[in-house]
């Protein structure tokens, strides 16, 4: 009777404990890449996380766990900060748009080509660009080309 006891008694207590343990609450991570780290931290805290900077810097360059995953409520988070270089559209209108190309590359700004026929200005020359000379880009970012040319875009 005493052994049938302890193990009624035994399961009892891990009915108990696994009921506890998977009672835990799911949080999804929110993104919060590219914000500032006041903000970042305070959209942690209202998701039920505990963030933790890592880093110099004032902005979110990313989270670990990854933004969208589902984590346990209260569970730490990596905030990894820097500083996210940002660079202003070159003027490159009249250039040549080999040398266009080459300046683009060297600061890793990706581009696309858009020929447009145009009868007054040099073939093969930047006629226009979007985003506009001036206009605060970061690297990655795409760079449209209007070019020059002796045909028409089919």
């Amino acid at each position: 009777m005493y052994i049938l006891g302890a193990i009624t008694g035994g399961l009892i207590l891990l009915l108990i404990i696994f009921i506890f343990v998977n009672n835990y609450t799911y949080v999804v991570i929110p993104d919060v890449k590219g914000e500032e780290k006041n903000t970042a931290m305070k959209a942690l805290k209202e998701t039920g996380l505990i963030p933790i900077i890592q880093g110099i810097g004032d902005t979110v360059l990313y989270t670990e766990p990854s933004a969208g995953s589902r984590v346990k409520k209260g569970r730490h988070v990596f905030i990894q900060l820097g500083k996210i270089e940002t660079l202003k559209v070159p003027d490159l209108i009249g250039v040549p748009l080999e040398l266009a190309e080459q300046f683009l590359t060297a600061y890793k700004l990706n581009y696309k080509i858009i020929k447009i026929y145009n009868s007054d200005t040099k073939i093969e020359t930047v006629i226009d660009m979007e985003p506009k000379p001036g206009t605060n880009v970061n690297k990655g970012d795409t760079i449209l080309l209007k070019i020059s040319s002796s045909e028409v875009n089919r």
